[in-house]
């Protein structure tokens, strides 16, 4: 292995407080983010991926921004492009809600002054030869670099960035796969790891996660869902919403393009026609009732979470049904 010096990344703390965005009024949610395939968190259904960023063919997501190996990557180093095409050493920085910060000395830079900016990092265990696995003829380890090309400020506390990097044949090519939008972008995310087999998350320090916009994970932020403003536990059951993980095993019952209506207690997002047919109530601790589920292969019955059938929605299902509801969802009847 190669000895390198580190440059720590240390992340400022930053406060959680639950509160509400403002969002138009929508009709239907379109979660068409990829062909219907196994993915990370997809379980042996196939469906939606919580997150599509990868480096050639190995699945990328978060980086310890101490310089820890952590889900086989280390963060080794980072710069930023200053004014005479001056390259300076990041010396410390933070996620702050959904906004990426670096400090250089004593000065903080942020928004479009990171564009340009050069992440270096090292995989080990890589699919280097793209074949879906880690065997002999793959490298050890290897050295790679991101570069952000793009940066979009969505509001005071978030902010949208495209990571790139260069493939084996020196061609320029995205992090992140293209959303619904044609965007390769990317939502900041503090101090979270995820499981990508179940869509299980936890907290944990120094770390950052790169959420795609394509995937199940930035699309929650998207919808209005951000982590930064709620309890991971709730940000987790959103996750799970858009990606019908009705089980909360990370087995997505979902199809791809099906378009979906969703009712929240934060008051960010309603129905526009209340007689579409119910979906499901979702919570922190399970989906309480489930009526339609989203991939019409299925019926109601063949959705067997721990060897049960789940409840069926009352005919009268309000949010006010179920207290500890976050989320009821609709079919769209329309599309």
């Amino acid at each position: 292995m190669n000895v390198r010096n580190l440059v720590p990344f240390v992340i400022l703390s930053a406060a959680f407080a639950v509160g509400c965005d403002e969002m138009d009024e929508f009709d239907a949610v379109d979660e068409d983010l990829g062909a219907v395939m196994l993915r990370p968190g997809s379980g042996t259904a196939g469906g939606v991926w919580l997150n599509t960023s990868s480096i050639g063919a190995t699945p990328f997501s978060e980086l310890d921004l101490s310089g820890q190996v952590h889900k086989g990557a280390q963060f080794t180093g980072a710069q930023l492009l200053r004014p005479g095409n001056v390259w300076v050493n990041v010396t410390s920085g933070a996620v702050k809600d959904g906004i990426l910060e670096a400090k250089v000395g004593t000065t903080i830079y942020r928004g479009a002054d990171l564009v340009g900016s050069r992440w270096q990092l090292t995989l080990f265990n890589p699919d280097t030869d793209g074949d879906g696995d880690h065997d002999a003829n793959d490298e050890p380890e290897v050295d790679v670099e991101l570069r952000i090309a793009s940066f979009q400020q969505i509001s005071a506390r978030e902010a949208h960035y495209t990571f790139e990097t260069v493939d084996d044949e020196g061609n320029v090519v995205p992090v992140c796969d293209a959303d619904t939008a044609g965007r390769h972008t990317m939502v900041p995310i503090k101090d979270v790891t995820v499981n990508e087999v179940t869509g299980k998350m936890a907290k944990r320090s120094n770390t950052l996660y790169l959420a795609c916009t394509s995937g199940a994970i930035g699309k929650a932020v998207q919808w209005g869902y951000k982590p930064w403003e709620r309890q991971l536990d709730e940000f987790e059951v959103a996750t799970r919403m858009i990606r019908a993980d009705y089980c909360y095993t990370g087995q997505s019952f979902t199809q791809n393009g099906t378009h979906l209506q969703v009712q929240d207690r934060y008051h960010i997002n309603t129905f526009l026609r209340s007689e579409d047919p119910n979906e499901a109530v979702w919570t922190t601790t399970g989906v309480r009732c489930l009526n339609t589920p989203r991939n019409a292969t299925y019926t109601a019955p063949q959705v067997q979470c721990g060897g049960q059938t789940l409840p069926t929605c009352p005919a009268d299902t309000s949010m006010s049904t179920y207290p500890d509801a976050l989320f009821w969802t609709k079919l769209d009847a329309a599309i």
